[in-house]
Order: structure tokens, then sequence, then C-alpha cells
């Protein structure tokens, strides 16, 4: 009787081994299909999450890749110190995917590069140094680029895109209106030597298919070269608004043929070209670019690219690079007034120039030390605006729940790792117009010496 019972004993402990092993694998293979469908959740908002962020261009990882790096819509502005600003660019991040402790590498790196599209600033180069070293020695005859030479005429020919896009609104004003503005205070306040004509294209049909051939073959000399008029020269600016396509090869083409009868002997032609956008039409602005390069008129091309986007910059860059020019990107209407103001200072310095022959072009060499280096300092204050926006960004969107601390904390690593690389560009930066500034002052000393030795015995 025992050796049954021990074997019914042995028999009900095996089979509730059994049906214990049997429930945890039961359970093992529930979660494990749990965790499956967890992570496969995960990855699909993953994918999710990449999608609704743009496709921009890589972070700049050397020097020369953040001097040629398009302008982010949101250089200049001021997150932590300007409501106005931190309202306007959250607007644009509350658009962006939420951040969790199970977002990806992939996603947060592309969060990381929308960031830098939006905040990367303007840093000056030596190339962009020198040029405006010409402007602020405008008319010096040492200079090796003659079309700074000081000549008997100077004509400013203004080209404003009057494409639909102009009529986007920066704060309470349109893009026109604010151009409309920069380009009136400019006009009025040349000297009265000075010759000013203004060219407008896109300004007729509108963005739609159907009007494509009548904007694109738009562009006219609204004021045509001559000296200011104030009552002619408003009527000739308000007549038109923002309306259709963005031929802007038209508009170059044009310009040529507006100049084509001040020859560079005897005339210091300028352009400026202020543009909001890419070229839309079919003709090739960077060919015409370059066709005002290698023309009689021999122009100093500003192109001047108004609140614009990456693309756009790229192609105004091209085109600015094409006709010898300078490329400059401006977010509002006190940046645009800026950059129109270095022609007006061109045209002060010529008009010094027709009163006082006797004017002393040697002693601007003395004044581009301070200038070389103050873009030393321009530098820092770019990077130092950009990394407190990138601060103040992440930390306010972690705060409201938009970041979790996680992702928080890879981002703060990308700004920290980019804020020690931009010092280092810097300090390089720095040496290289350190020794331009001292190859000047060289060449000066040098100059002057020589100047000395010619005069006649007293």
């Amino acid at each position: 009787m025992y050796k049954k019972l021990n074997i019914f004993l042995v028999i009900t402990l095996f089979s509730i081994l059994v049906a214990c092993n049997n429930q945890e694998e039961a359970e093992h293979q529930q979660d494990s299909s749990k965790s499956n469908e967890e992570k496969s959740t995960i990855d699909e908002r993953n994918k999710e999450e990449v999608n609704k962020l743009k496709d921009v261009p890589e972070p700049s990882k050397s020097l020369d890749e953040v001097l040629n790096y398009p302008v982010g819509r949101f250089a200049g502005l001021n997150f932590r110190a300007s409501d106005e600003d931190k309202k306007r660019i959250l607007k644009t991040f509350n658009e962006f995917p939420k951040l969790t402790d199970n977002t990806n590498e992939e996603v947060l790196d592309k969060y990381w590069a929308n960031m830098v599209a939006l905040y990367h600033e303007e840093y000056p180069s030596p190339d962009k140094v020198l040029e405006d070293i010409k402007v602020q020695s405008f008319g010096n005859p040492e200079l090796e680029d003659e079309r700074y030479h000081f000549k008997e005429n100077l004509n400013v020919e203004i080209i404003l895109d009057a494409s639909g896009s102009m009529g986007g609104k920066i704060g309470n004003k349109t893009k026109m209106e604010l151009a409309k503005e920069s380009i009136k205070e400019f006009a009025s306040n040349l000297p009265e030597g000075a010759n000013v004509a203004l060219r407008v294209y896109g300004h007729k049909g509108s963005g739609s298919d159907a009007d494509k051939v009548l904007s694109c073959g738009s562009s006219e000399l609204v004021y045509s070269m001559q000296k200011y008029n104030n009552e002619s020269f408003s009527a000739s600016l308000y007549k038109f608004q923002p309306a259709g396509w963005t031929p802007i090869a038209l508009a170059l083409n044009e310009s040529k043929k507006d100049l084509s009868k001040y020859d560079s002997k005897t005339s210091t032609n300028i352009i400026y070209l202020v543009s909001d956008g890419i070229a839309t039409c079919d003709d090739d602005p960077v060919d015409a670019g370059k066709l005002l390069a290698g023309s009689n008129i021999q122009p100093i091309v500003n192109i001047l690219g108004f609140d614009i986007d990456h693309e756009g910059q790229k192609q105004l860059m091209q085109i600015a690079e094409a006709s010898k020019g300078t490329y400059s990107s401006v977010n509002n209407g006190e940046q645009l007034t800026e950059q129109l103001d270095k022609a007006k200072k061109m045209a002060e310095s010529w008009e010094e120039w027709k009163e006082s022959a006797n004017r002393e072009a040697k002693s601007q060499y003395f004044d581009q030390e301070f200038e070389i280096l103050s873009f030393s300092n321009d530098f820092a204050e770019a990077y130092l605006r950009e990394n407190n926006n990138y601060r103040y960004t992440i930390r306010h969107l972690r705060d409201e729940g938009e970041i979790s601390k996680k992702s928080w904390r890879y981002l703060d690593d990308k700004r920290i790792e980019r804020f020690e690389r931009m010092k280092q560009y810097r300090r390089d930066n720095k040496k290289q117009l350190e020794s331009i500034n001292e190859d000047n002052l060289k060449n000066v000393q040098e100059e002057l010496k020589d100047m000395e030795n010619k005069k006649p015995n007293s």
C-alpha cells in the first residue's frame, strides 16, 4: 500500500511541476509577444517622427562648411530676450514631433539638424572681410580691384523681387512693404551727384501655371537711371505689388542693358538685387551673373537674400560668385537697411572725393585694423547667440514636456560639442585675420616709407 501511495505522490508532484512549467512558458511567450509588439510600436513611431522632420543639410562639421552653410530662418533672433522672437520660434518647434525616452538616435540627429538649419548664423569669412575692406576703402587707388576706384560717375541700380512670395509677412508688415521702406530711405539719402535706378521683376500675372509665361517675361525699369527725385521715385516705387513668378535671370540681363552706356572706365556701377526666393523661370540666373561680370560695365554686385530658405540662399550665393559680387542674408527691414547703407557710404566717399582732390587714401588702411579685428568678435557673437538659442529652446521644450530628459541630454550634448568646435573655429579665424592685418600694415608702412624717400630734399 505504501508503495502505491508513493507512486501516486510522485506522479502528482510531476504533474504539478509540468503544469507550472507550462504556465511559466506560456507567460514568458506572452511577455515576449507583448515586448515585440511594444518594440514594433516604438519603431513605427520613430519612423513617423523622422518623416515629420524636414530634410535639411547636415550640420556643418568644418570651418569651410560653417561659412558656406545657408543662414537659418531664425538667425539673429533671441529666444530668451524677445517675446516676439520666442513666439515666432515656438510656432515652428510646436510642429516638431515630441521626443520621448524611446526616441532613437536617428530621430534625435534629424531633430538636431533641423535646429541647426533654423538657427545657423551668418559667420564672417576672410573673403568677406576682404570684400568689406574694399567697401570701407572705396576710392583708394592702391586697391587691386579697379571697380572700387573713384570714377567720374556713380550709378546705383536696385533690382527688387516683386514675385508673389514677397507678400509674406515679417511681423506686422509684408516683405514688400519693408523692402520699399528701406529702398526709399536709401535712395533719398544718396549724394546729389549720384544716379539711381529701380528695376522690378515678377510683378505681372500671378503664381499660377497659366500666368507663368506672362510673369517670367515681366521685368520693368520703373525708375530710369537719373538723379533722385522724391516725387517721381515714390510714385515708381509704390505702383506695383507682389504678384507672380521669379525671373531673376531676366532682371539681371536687363540691368546689364540699363547700365551698358556707363562704361567702367568712367563710371562706378553698383547693383543691388533683393530677392526672397529661388529663380522659378527657365533662364539660368548664374549665367546672367557671369555675363554681368564680363561686361564693359564691371558692376559691383550685391545680392541680398530676404528671409530666404536654404535652397534659395544656395542659388543666390552661386549668382553672387558668378558675378564676382557678394551675398548677404537679411531677415528683417533693419538688416536690409543696414546692407543698403554700405552703398550709401560708398556714395558719400565718392562725393567727398569729387569735392576734394587731396583726399588722403592712405589713412583708410589704419582704420582697417579695427575693422578686421571686429570680425573675430562678430564670429564669437554669432556662435554665442546661436548656442544660447539652442540651450533655451530645448530647455523650454523639456520643461513643457515636448522633450524628455533623456532626449534633452542628447541634444544638449550636441549643443556643447558644437559650441566647443565653434570656439576653436573662432581662434583659427582670428589668427588668419590677424595675419591679414599684419600684412596690410606692413605694406602700408613700406609704401609710406617709399613715398617719404621720393620727396625732394628741402
